[in-house]
């Protein structure tokens, strides 16, 4: 029964009656008189054939979103273990991801493009797993011998990445991991690509990567303010990013951090993760004086049914 009030299959199931009935008019001839029951077969026939050509093609549509629904488990899992390994980018991941959705916004992206834009943003910094502790735990700052390891880290994560590329889908998130620290002017990595030549989604995905990392605290150097953070940005327009998209994201920082969130006094999520200062700062920079309104606390409408350790970027907090 519920093949039948699927609108797909039901549609097919009557489009098929319709086929075989003109198929079987036009084989006895248009002008030729046919009795009631000449229809029968047809119709019956017809209907068969659609209802069985429509649960099919349901089928493969359920197992192919199952298939693409596992791949996004995979890569949430992914990115989850990262955070979990490295406590000073906590967070970063999502709040990179919410960042470039916004800013993608401004790009006049398509659905398609907006879940490819979301995954690879999550994703873009999980060829890490594969740096050293050493380095990627360092309290102090890198070397130039040690940098030029962490530099590896979009091509790590494409290898990481690689037995997923049957899926065309996933084969578009590969190349945002890939590419979001590609330059403008040519003189990123890995592969030094220039201007257009960098696909769009990682142009967008290096801004919001950039803002994120220059806003939150390190061991080694505190966080810039949101201004200071802004004005590199604005400054990196047509060489570091995409000038036009550079432009974009700081004038839309400027216009939605006009005012600090109304529900900042009341909220609780700081004190519960005071001692990771470098999440608090950033946290504070990008949504409490910035985007407020994307807040998961605040879309929740703080005290209603908002778990205590939710964080503004939609992920839950683990002491």
């Amino acid at each position: 029964m519920k093949y039948f009030l699927n609108k797909n299959i039901f549609l097919l199931s009557i489009g098929g009656c319709l086929l075989f009935v003109i198929l079987s008019s036009l084989h006895d001839g248009l002008g030729s008189e046919r009795t009631l029951e000449s229809f029968y077969l047809p119709v019956i026939t017809g209907f068969i054939l659609g209802t069985i050509i429509g649960i099919m093609k349901s089928s493969l549509d359920v197992s192919k979103k199952k298939n693409q629904q596992s791949l996004i488990n995979i890569i949430e899992i992914l990115s989850n273990s990262l955070n979990e390994r490295d406590k000073y980018t906590y967070g970063h991941a999502r709040r990179v991801t919410n960042l470039a959705m916004i800013l993608g916004n401004t790009a006049g992206l398509n659905n398609k493009e907006f879940e490819q834009l979301r995954l690879g943003a999550i994703m873009h910094d999980i060829g890490k797993i594969g740096v050293q502790d050493s380095i990627l735990l360092k309290s102090g700052k890198l070397s130039d011998e040690e940098f030029e390891q962490i530099k590896q880290h979009p091509v790590q994560g494409e290898y990481i990445l690689q037995p997923m590329m049957q899926d065309a889908h996933i084969v578009k998130i590969i190349q945002l991991v890939r590419h979001h620290h590609e330059r403008y002017d040519g003189a990123g990595y890995p592969d030094g690509l220039k201007g257009e030549e960098i696909p769009l989604l990682a142009r967008i995905i290096a801004i919001a990567d950039s803002f994120d990392a220059m806003t939150s605290d390190r061991p080694y150097r505190k966080g810039m303010s949101k201004e200071k953070a802004l004005s590199e940005i604005q400054k990196g327009a047509g060489t570091q990013y995409d000038s036009s998209l550079a432009t974009n994201f700081v004038s839309m920082m400027q216009r939605y951090g006009e005012s600090e969130c109304p529900s900042l006094l009341k909220c609780s999520i700081f004190p519960l993760i005071k001692e990771h200062a470098d999440v608090s700062v950033a946290y504070n920079v990008q949504f409490c004086h910035g985007l407020y309104r994307s807040c998961a606390r605040y879309q929740t409408k703080l005290g209603e049914n908002c778990p205590t350790n939710l964080l503004p970027d939609g992920g839950y907090f683990r002491s």
